[in-house]
C-alpha cells in the first residue's frame, strides 16, 4: 500500500468510475468483498491498482479482510479526494443494508458524491491556471522580445559600456527561458487531477520529422537564410508527419464517439429489458437506435449466433474493442438479465443514468480549461512569432544606424526557441487530456510549428 501512496491523487479523476462500479455491484445484489475485486480487476488504472492492493492483502491475510483494507486505505487519502472517501463509506454503509429503496437512495448519494466532487475539482482546477498560463505568456514572449528588441535600444543609447554581443542573448532565450517554461509545465502537469500518466511510447511517430535534415541542408545550399531554411525544411517534415499521423488520430476521435454513443444506449437498453425484451433483441435494439452504433449492433447479432450461447464472449467481441466500459456494463446488464429481466433493465437504467452524469460532467470540465490550452496553443503557433518577427524587423533599422544594436543571427535564435516552445505547448496540451503519449505529441508539434514559422517569416520580411 505505501507504494502506490504517490499514485492516490491520480484517483480523483479515476474515482466517480471505481464507486459507479462498485455501486453497481452491490445494487445488483453483490457484497462489498465482490464490488473490490471488480474495481480491482477491471477498474481504471491508478484506481485498479490500489484495490488490487487491498485485495492482496486480504488475501494473504496481511489485513483482516476486505472492508478492513478498504477502511485503511480512505484513511491515508489526500484531503483532494474527500469526496472519494465519504462516496466509499456510504457504499460501504450500502452492502450490508437490505435491497430497498433506503438502499438505492445511499448508492445513489454515493455516485452523486462522486460526481460532484470531481465537477469540483475541475472548477478548482481550471481557476489555479491563470496565473500558470500568464508566466507562460510572460515568459515565452516578452522575455525574448526585450532581448530582441529592448535590449539593443540600450545598448544604442549607451547604458553597456560594450556591446554585449549574441552570446547572452542565445544562452537566455534558448537555454533559460525554456527551462522556465518546463518548470511551468510540469507544475502544471503535477497538479492536473486527471492526468493519468500513460500514453504510447511509439518514437517512431518521429521518423517522418528526421526528414527535415535532408531538406535543411537543401534550403541552406539554395537559400543560405538560416530562417528560410527553417520554413522550407520544417513544414514539409511537419505535413509528412501530420500526413501520417492523422488516420490514427482520426480512428480514435471516431472511437471516442462511438465510445460515448455506446455508454447513451445502456440507458436504452434498460428501458426494453424493463418492457419485457430479452437481453439480445434489447441490446440489439438498443445498439441500433443510432447510425454511429448501428455496425457495432449487426457484429453483436453475428457474434450471438456464432457464441452458442456464450453472450458475455459475443458482448465482448462486438463492443470491447470500442469501449472496455460500455462492454463491462453490458455483461452486468446480462448478468442480472439471467436471474431477473425487470431488475436487470432497472440497474442498466442505474448504470446509464451515472455514465451519462459523468460525462456530462467531464464535458463541462474540458469545456471550461478548452480556452486556456487553446491560448497556449496560439501563443506557440501565431502570438510568439508574430511579436519577436517584428522585433526582429526593428533590428533592421537599428543596425544601420548603430553598430552597438548589431545582433546577427537573431533571426536564427527566434527560430529556434520558437521549435523548442512549439514542443512545450505540445507537451502541455497533450498531457492535460492524460493523452500523453509520444505520438500525440508529435501530431500537435506538427501542426504548430509550420504556423509558426510561417507568422515568423511574414512578419520579419516588413520592412521598416
Amino acid at each position: 500500500m505505501k507504494n502506490e501512496k504517490k499514485d492516490y491523487k491520480r484517483l480523483i479523476g479515476e474515482g466517480p468510475t471505481a464507486v459507479g462500479m462498485m455501486s453497481v455491484v452491490i445494487e445488483s445484489g453483490g457484497s462489498l468483498d465482490s464490488a473490490v475485486r471488480e474495481v480491482a480487476s477491471k477498474g481504471p488504472g491508478n484506481a485498479g491498482k490500489a484495490f488490487s492492493a487491498i485485495v492482496h492483502d486480504a488475501d494473504v491475510r496481511g489485513s483482516p479482510d476486505i472492508r478492513s483494507g478498504l477502511r485503511s486505505l480512505t484513511s491515508v487519502l489526500p484531503k483532494e479526494l474527500a469526496f472519494f472517501r465519504r462516496s466509499v463509506h456510504m457504499l460501504m454503509a450500502a452492502s450490508e443494508m437490505a435491497s430497498g429503496p433506503e438502499k438505492t437512495r445511499i448508492l445513489k448519494d454515493a455516485t452523486d458524491t462522486s460526481i460532484n466532487g470531481l465537477r469540483e475539482t475541475g472548477e478548482a482546477y481550471g481557476s489555479s491556471l491563470s496565473n500558470p498560463c500568464m508566466a507562460i505568456f510572460g515568459l515565452g514572449i516578452m522575455v525574448p522580445m526585450i532581448l530582441m528588441s529592448i535590449l539593443p535600444i540600450l545598448q544604442m543609447g549607451g547604458m553597456f559600456s560594450e556591446s554585449m554581443g549574441l552570446g547572452p542573448v542565445v544562452v537566455t532565450t534558448l537555454v533559460i527561458v525554456p527551462a522556465c517554461v518546463l518548470c511551468v509545465t510540469l507544475s502544471i502537469r503535477k497538479k492536473d487531477p486527471f492526468a493519468t500518466g500513460r500514453g504510447d511510447r511509439e518514437w517512431r511517430s518521429l521518423s517522418p520529422l528526421i526528414s527535415s535534415v535532408p531538406l535543411a541542408l537543401i534550403g541552406w545550399n539554395f537559400t543560405g537564410d538560416i530562417v528560410q531554411t527553417f520554413v522550407f525544411s520544417a513544414a514539409p517534415a511537419c505535413a509528412l508527419t501530420f500526413a501520417v499521423l492523422h488516420p490514427s488520430q482520426k480512428r480514435e476521435r471516431d472511437r471516442a464517439d462511438k465510445e460515448r454513443f455506446l455508454k447513451d444506449s445502456v440507458f436504452e437498453l434498460g428501458n426494453r429489458l424493463i418492457s419485457g425484451e430479452n437481453f439480445e433483441n434489447a441490446a440489439a435494439g438498443a445498439l441500433d437506435t443510432r447510425k454511429e452504433t448501428s455496425p457495432i449492433a449487426d457484429l453483436f447479432r453475428k457474434e450471438a449466433v456464432l457464441c452458442r450461447g456464450d453472450v458475455r464472449s459475443a458482448i465482448m467481441s462486438a463492443i470491447g474493442g470500442t469501449s472496455r466500459v460500455a462492454s463491462d456494463a453490458y455483461c452486468e446488464v446480462y448478468d442480472a438479465s439471467r436471474r431477473d429481466v425487470g431488475e436487470a433493465g432497472r440497474l442498466a437504467i442505474s448504470i446509464g443514468r451515472q455514465m451519462q452524469d459523468q460525462e456530462a460532467v467531464n464535458k463541462g470540465i474540458s469545456n471550461k480549461l478548452k480556452s486556456v490550452f487553446d491560448m497556449m496553443t496560439a501563443t506557440a503557433a501565431v502570438f510568439a512569432p508574430m511579436v519577436l518577427g517584428l522585433s526582429v524587423a526593428m533590428l533592421k533599422p537599428l543596425s544601420e544606424i548603430s553598430d552597438a544594436a548589431d545582433l546577427t543571427g537573431t533571426s536564427a535564435v527566434i527560430a529556434v526557441y520558437l521549435a523548442e516552445l512549439c514542443a512545450l505547448m505540445a507537451f502541455l496540451t497533450a498531457a492535460h487530456k492524460g493523452g500523453c503519449g509520444v505520438s500525440n505529441m508529435v501530431y500537435r508539434f506538427s501542426m504548430m510549428l509550420p504556423l509558426s514559422m510561417a507568422v515568423l517569416y511574414a512578419c520579419m520580411s516588413f520592412s521598416l
